[in-house]
C-alpha cells in the first residue's frame, strides 16, 4: 500500500491542535506524528486546513437515493460514497422494523459489503432501530412490523446475523427486554434505549442489564418530568449511558443541545444525522420503509407530518454545534468521532493517533469538508 505524507495542516489530536505536524500514514493506519516525509511517501497538502479524525455516523438511514431498507449492496455502496462527501469515514447502516424476511435480506447485504468494502465510508455493521419498540413512541416507524421480545422469526433472523449486528435499538419496558438486553450484550451487541415510554427506574435496569446508549436524546421517548425523570432524564444524568443527539436545529431546539452538552460533555453525546432517502438531494416526495416521506430541505416527514429523520450530515452538525449550541469546536469535533467510537468499543478509531486507523477528514474554517481519508486512501477530494 502507497505511503501517504500530510503537511501543512492544522492536526486535532487528543492533546489538542497541533499547527503542521507532518503526519505518516502507513497500510491503512497513522505510523508518525511529526515526522519527516518517507522517501516515495504521496504528499498530501493540507495547508490552512484543519486535520480531524474522520466521522462515525452510528444512526443513519440513507442518502442520495439509497436507503438501507433497499437491501442491496449497491445501495449501501451509494450510501458510502454520499457520506464520505462529508467527512464520515465509517457507518453503520440502520433499519428500521420489517419483516423478518426483509432483515434477512438486508443483514445479507450489509456483511457482504462490510466484507468487500467500499470506494466511500466504511461499513461497521448493522445498526437495528429494530422492531421491539413502544408503540407509543414509534415515530415514523412502521406499526404492522412492530413485534413482542421473542418472536420466534425475527430471533431466527438475529441468530443467523449475530456477527454482523453491532447495534440494536429497543425499548426496555417491553416484557423480557433485560433478559434480552443481557443476551444481546453477551453476542457482542451494543444495545441503546430508544423509541419507549420506559420510566427512569426502567431505563436504569435496563442499564443495569447493559444497556449503554440512549437512541436520538429528546426524541422518540419518555420526556423530564419533575417526579418521573424518564428516559431523557435518565440519559442526561447517568454517566453510563452515551447519548445520540441530531443537531439540525429540528429534532432539538440549540437550547436542548447546549442542556445535553453540559450534561454528557463531549466524552457521551454523540453526534448522529438520523438521515433518510433523499438527504443531499432537492426538496421532494421519498420513501422510508415503505412508506411516503416528504423533504422540505429541512427535515422529512410522513404525509401526516411526523418526523421521519432529517436530512442533515454530519459536519453540519458540528457547525451547528458550535454556531448554535455554543459548543468549542474541539469538543464538537470530538462528539462526532470520538465519543461514537468509544460507545462502540472501537479502541482503533475516533482519535489521531499513531497506531490507529488513518480515517481523516481536511476541513476548511467554515467546517466545508475538502478530503477524507479511509484507511489511508483518498476517498473524496473537492
Amino acid at each position: 500500500m502507497t505511503t501517504l505524507y500530510l503537511e501543512n495542516g492544522r492536526l486535532f489530536t487528543p492533546q489538542g491542535l497541533q499547527p503542521n505536524p507532518g503526519l505518516v500514514i502507513r497500510d491503512g493506519r497513522i505510523a508518525a506524528i511529526g515526522a519527516p516525509c518517507p522517501e516515495g511517501a504521496e504528499r498530501l497538502d493540507a495547508r490552512d486546513l484543519l486535520v480531524a479524525p474522520g466521522f462515525i455516523d452510528t444512526h443513519i438511514h440513507g442518502g442520495k437515493q439509497a436507503d438501507t431498507m433497499d437491501g442491496t449492496p449497491e445501495a449501501l455502496r451509494e450510501i458510502a460514497r454520499h457520506l464520505a462527501e462529508h467527512g464520515v469515514t465509517s457507518w453503520l447502516p440502520t433499519t428500521v422494523a420489517c419483516a423478518p424476511e426483509a432483515l434477512d435480506r438486508i443483514l445479507t447485504a450489509v456483511e457482504q459489503v462490510r466484507q468487500e468494502g467500499t470506494d466511500g465510508a466504511e461499513v461497521l455493521g448493522a445498526h437495528l432501530e429494530s422492531n421491539f419498540l413502544a408503540s407509543k413512541y414509534k415515530g415514523a416507524q412502521p406499526p404492522e412490523y412492530l413485534r413482542p421480545i421473542g418472536d420466534p422469526e425475527l430471533g431466527a433472523v438475529l441468530a443467523k446475523h449475530a456477527g454482523t449486528i453491532r447495534l440494536m435499538t429497543l425499548a426496555p419496558e417491553l416484557e423480557g427486554a433485560e433478559d434480552f438486553v443481557r443476551d444481546l450484550v453477551a453476542r457482542g451487541v451494543v444495545v441503546s434505549v430508544g423509541h419507549t415510554d420506559a420510566t427512569y427506574d426502567q431505563v436504569m435496569n435496563a442499564v443495569d442489564a447493559g444497556s449503554t446508549r440512549v437512541t436520538h436524546l429528546c426524541n422518540a421517548q419518555r420526556g423530564f418530568h419533575h417526579r418521573e425523570p424518564g428516559v431523557l432524564g435518565a440519559g442526561l444524568v447517568s454517566d453510563r449511558l452515551y447519548t445520540e443527539i441530531i443537531a439540525d436545529l429540528e429534532h432539538v431546539h440549540p437550547a436542548g443541545l447546549t442542556i445535553a452538552y453540559r450534561c454528557k460533555g463531549p466524552e457521551r453525546l454523540m453526534l448522529v444525522s438520523d438521515a433518510v432517502r433523499g438527504s443531499g438531494l432537492e426538496p421532494g416526495r421519498y420513501e422510508l420503509g415503505g412508506h411516503p416521506t416528504v423533504i422540505d430541505g429541512k427535515v422529512a416527514r410522513l404525509e401526516n407530518g411526523t418526523i421521519a429523520g432529517s436530512v442533515i450530515t454530519l459536519e453540519r452538525a458540528v457547525r451547528n454545534m458550535v454556531q448554535a449550541a455554543g459548543v468549542p469546536l474541539e469538543s464538537a469535533l470530538r462528539m462526532a468521532s470520538d465519543a461514537p467510537a468509544r460507545s462502540l468499543g472501537l479502541s482503533n478509531k475516533g482519535r489521531i493517533e499513531a497506531g490507529l486507523d488513518a480515517d481523516l477528514v481536511l476541513l476548511t474554517d467554515a467546517l466545508d469538508v475538502r478530503v477524507t481519508v479511509v484507511s489511508g486512501r483518498i476517498v473524496y477530494r473537492t
